[in-house]
């Protein structure tokens, strides 16, 4: 009988560490966390001519330093930690670090790399190594390839320097501002210090370090603070831009969301802290504290977001750009009033979690979803819904007031102006009482047409807002129909070998069916995106083809085909995005629908889209060879309601007209068109006038 032993190939090496954690930034925080562990109070990363490869990367502390032994039973030991939980060092700090993975992605991203190490409890001394990346990869396994610690005399202090040389791959411009970025707010910047820091010896970093530091928390319109006890019960407050709290929420309040929904009502998450600083961004509020705009944006689009901080240090990616956890602008989507998004607020959720409820993934990239994870997010989410409840509060009760005072103030301001037109001379008075009446008529008259326009706007906001959940929420849907659909074919792949054609056939259709649907849902969101909605100079070209291809899965689903003849260059056109998309994406749907319609042609389906310079102006022109417009009159189909098919709502050509009408222009519609079907002409100006 013999014994033998697992081994692994030097393959896994890679696999590991340059596939695990692709980022190098991610593999380079690593390293630095396992500084913070090693009860440093700096920790500083240098880079060597890394634009290109062959460059290194040089990462110093001044922690505590590690023996042979330490070096031999954990730095060179793979998947498994031997750090405490319990806090050590003087910082009494609880470790961060993990399994090693992160730290061999760091230590791969060169040919080779050194350490060296002076361990504080054996003064004196240094211990060297050297990792021949090139060594490895030739050996059949792992074990072949010895790891030499060498021993030396030294008269420096405590600390470690790790050197990663020849750099495979050379560190961009934008992976070197991802990782002073990570840097900078890694050891939570927002008015505390956990005494570690970190620099990084590039511009980038001091650039971005100057900005974080130039904190506007002090300027922001709203500080929500709120905290979770070791017993799952929670509290809030809410305060105002001159720091004076306003509002007050128990665990009952802020908890009230769970009981509704059948879920515990104590949150089983380890304790936390939440603050959450959020910025109207409107230029009267920040005239009154003469805070720069542009300033106060560049700054929240580099720290904004919510920060998760556990034990003290940053984890990624909660807070980067585009990871919005929890999805603050997903919400505001749905039900934008007085809602916090990513884009004006600034956030972080501290978490100490001593007895390790909350656990990383292996590849660094956040948190395991178990129940303590989800406890703490849904804590945050309900702390961000009392917020956005008490706001909307504030606000109706605001509005209220006006409502009740403007006529009041309006009676007065008349009773006044009747007073002074009393006392003029009575050859003037009959001429300015006739002025006053007609003023009060066309008013009146004024008054009426604002009302019907805002109902009707106010239906297209719910429609809007009802898409928007629709196509969040339908998109899980359409998943899990997909998921059954393949779990399906399998089966029928082994049970019913002689039906397998006929019913992968059908199989396919759904699932053809499921990736058009899952289309159509995407239109809504990418429509509703606030930025849109910001005057600008606008390439119209550019708006029409990315409302096409927005809308192509429609009209492929249909056999249409959508022509482009774009003259290029175009002058620029002031206006919204929102506005010309809305335009644009009516009329490609109302041409759609004609052509799919029982009166529309059977084949060769076509809608061309033009524009071209006039004197008049910029001029759009979509065309189709539907069946035109039929048993309406043409002037009526602006009309909000009016439909040329059954079924329609008869809001869409309402606000294609609005939507011109705003961008200072007019539009016409031709039926039969130059392809025989509908053809409406938009002339936009080339100046802001009508805006």
């Amino acid at each position: 009988m013999t014994t033998e032993y697992f081994r692994f190939a030097p393959d896994i090496l890679r696999r590991l560490g340059e596939e695990l954690i692709q980022q190098p930034e991610h593999g380079l925080i690593e390293l630095v966390r396992n500084a913070y562990d090693a009860d440093a109070s700096h920790c500083r990363i240098e880079l060597e001519n890394t634009d290109k490869p062959g460059g290194t990367v040089f990462v110093r502390d001044d922690g505590n330093g590690m023996t042979a032994a330490d070096i031999a039973r954990g730095w060179l030991v793979l998947g498994h930690s031997q750090k405490s939980v319990r806090s050590t060092g003087s910082s009494r700090r609880l470790p961060v670090g993990n399994k090693g993975l992160g730290r061999l992605a760091a230590l791969r991203l060169g040919r080779s790399a050194r350490l060296v190490t002076r361990p504080l409890e054996v003064p004196g001394r240094e211990f060297r190594l050297l990792l021949d990346w090139e060594l490895f990869d030739r050996a059949e396994v792992v074990e072949d390839v010895p790891v030499v610690v060498e021993q030396h005399s030294t008269d420096k202090k405590p600390g470690t320097e790790i050197q990663i040389v020849k750099l495979v791959h050379g560190l961009g411009s934008v992976e070197v501002e991802r990782l002073a970025r990570a840097l900078v707010l890694l050891s939570d910047p927002f008015k505390t210090r956990s005494g570690f820091r970190v620099t990084l010896a590039a511009p980038d970093f001091k650039n971005m370090e100057r900005l974080v530091k130039n904190s506007y928390l002090d300027q922001a319109d709203y500080q929500l603070s709120a905290s979770l006890d070791g017993n799952g019960l929670g509290s809030a407050t809410l305060a105002d831009w001159r720091g004076k709290i306003r509002w007050r929420a128990d665990h009952s309040e802020l908890a009230s969301r769970r009981r509704g929904n059948d879920l515990p009502e104590r949150y089983a998450a380890p304790k936390c802290r939440i603050e959450l600083w959020t910025f109207l961004l409107k230029q009267d509020s920040l005239h009154r504290r003469r805070v720069d705009t542009q300033d106060l944006k560049q700054w929240l689009k580099a720290v904004g977001g919510v920060h998760l901080y556990h034990r003290g240090l940053r984890v990624s990616p909660y807070g980067d750009p585009g990871h919005d956890w929890l999805e603050m602008n997903l919400s505001r989507s749905r039900d934008p009033e007085e809602r916090p998004s990513t884009n004006n607020s600034v956030g972080r959720v501290v978490v100490l979690d001593p007895t390790e409820e909350l656990i990383q993934k292996t590849d660094r990239t956040g948190f395991i979803e178990n129940e303590a994870f989800y406890a703490l997010r849904s804590f945050a989410r309900d702390s961000l819904e009392w917020m956005r409840n008490v706001r909307l509060r504030e606000r109706a009760a605001r509005h209220k007031k006006i409502r009740k005072r403007a006529p009041e103030e309006v009676a007065s301001a008349r009773a006044a102006l009747i007073e002074t037109v009393k006392s003029v001379a009575p050859q003037r008075r009959v001429a300015l009482e006739a002025s006053i009446k007609k003023y009060d008529t066309a008013r009146e008259k004024e008054l009426r047409v604002l009302r019907d326009e805002l109902e009707l706007y106010r239906t297209l906001g719910s429609v809007g807002t009802t898409l928007s959940v629709f196509s969040h929420e339908g998109g899980r849907f359409v998943s899990h129909i997909e998921l059954e659909v393949r779990a399906v074919q399998r089966r029928v792949q082994k049970i019913l070998v002689s039906q397998v054609e006929l019913v992968s056939v059908s199989l396919e259709r759904i699932l053809r069916s499921c990736s058009s649907l899952k289309a159509y849902m995407n239109i809504p969101i990418r429509l509703l995106r606030k930025g849109k909605r910001r005057v600008a100079s606008l390439d119209i070209n550019d708006v029409i083809s990315d409302i096409v291809a927005l809308l192509s899965p429609l009209a492929s689903a249909a056999n249409v085909r959508i022509d482009l003849e774009l003259a290029r260059p175009l002058p620029s056109v002031r206006g919204t995005a929102a506005a010309v998309e809305a335009i644009g994406a009516n009329l490609l749907t109302n041409a759609i629908a004609a052509l799919i319609s029982p009166a529309g042609p059977l084949e060769d389906r076509r809608i061309l889209i033009q524009t071209q310079m006039y004197k008049e102006g910029l001029v759009i022109e979509v065309a189709d060879n539907g069946p035109g417009i039929k048993d309406i009159p043409v002037g009526d189909i602006w009309l909000p309601g009016k439909s040329t098919r059954a079924g329609g709502t008869g809001l869409g050509l309402t606000i294609v007209r609005d939507a011109v009408l705003d961008l200072g222009g007019n539009v016409v519609v031709e039926s039969p068109g130059s392809l025989g079907g509908a053809d409406f002409i938009v002339t936009l100006p080339l100046s802001s006038e009508g805006l």
